[in-house]
């Protein structure tokens, strides 16, 4: 039985690896390059950080009127806050204070630090996305040099981001009594976040050669934390967040970007080669006739 199951598994696996070798000896690989602008969106208010350049690289095959591939990215969004002067902070924690400082008994919550005269400045830095995607797309038509298609980017996206309250003046240490001593008042976040994302396109190709493609490409970004709250879209780019060390959370749920950049083609589609192949065999028919004469 154990020589008879793999005897199955080895025919499987030899079954597998001729149909991928078939699929890509008739598909066309391909490297792509598009630096994008990414926009962020919100249904109201500042979306929090500004509109920035990034770029994306992948390779994919191309099977007649499908491709398949992956893509890898990079995008730096600058805050549009910059630094922010305030006075007044409420339930709040120092990142010197001890981790077990705010707790909550019967619905109050002791240890929590208050101060409505303190001023202090809100910093924040900048959000860093890396995309890692599987890119799909289905071609509709091709017009001359024009190739048009639709498809989805689906994968994850990794963010890394800080934050910093820093109070003005020196605070009371935590739990002193007849002589506190005075320590620096600091709050920070820094944080790196995993995220679904899924980004429905539309993409134009205009073929410039054989080998060499421009490439438009407009989509529609959609990120969530998991996907149960897929559709659980929230009006701001900022999340909420209690003042303790590491909880200032950001919450992207939109972008649009525009990608513009470039395709090179390994090989050449099945209509190149066969226009090639024909060549070819004209070519070498004209050498025989010439020398038959």
């Amino acid at each position: 039985n154990k020589m008879n199951m793999m005897l199955e598994f080895k025919n499987i696996v030899l079954a597998v690896a001729i149909l991928f070798i078939g699929v890509s000896g008739k598909a066309q690989f391909r490297v792509m390059v598009t630096p994008s602008l990414e926009i962020p969106i919100v249904f109201q208010g500042d979306p929090g950080y500004k509109p920035t350049i990034g770029i994306k690289a992948g390779g994919f095959y191309e099977m007649r009127r499908l491709s398949l591939g992956l893509s890898v990215g990079y995008q730096s969004f600058s805050s549009s806050d910059g630094t922010l002067h305030k006075v007044g902070l409420y339930s709040f924690q120092l990142d010197s204070d001890p981790s077990n400082s705010l707790s909550s008994i019967y619905g109050s919550s002791f240890g929590e630090r208050n101060c409505d005269t303190c001023t202090y400045t809100e910093e924040f830095g900048n959000l860093t996305m890396i995309p890692i995607l599987i890119e799909w797309n289905q071609y509709l038509f091709k017009i001359g040099k024009v190739k048009s298609s639709i498809g989805l980017n689906v994968g994850i996206r990794f963010y890394s981001y800080s934050h910093v309250i820093r109070f003005d003046e020196s605070l009371e240490k935590y739990g002193t009594s007849s002589q506190p001593e005075l320590i620096e008042g600091v709050i920070t976040t820094d944080k790196t976040d995993t995220r679904f994302n899924i980004s429905p396109k539309i993409a134009i190709e205009y073929l410039l050669t054989d080998k060499f493609s421009l490439y438009f490409e407009p989509a529609i970004n959609i990120q969530t934390e998991s996907l149960s709250d897929f559709f659980m879209l929230d009006d701001s780019f900022f999340g909420g967040f209690g003042h303790t060390p590491d909880s200032y959370t950001v919450n992207q749920m939109f972008t649009a970007s525009f990608g513009v950049g470039f395709i090179y083609n390994f090989g050449y589609p099945a209509k190149v080669r066969q226009r090639k192949e024909v060549e070819k065999k004209q070519i070498e028919s004209e050498k025989i006739e010439w020398l038959e004469n």
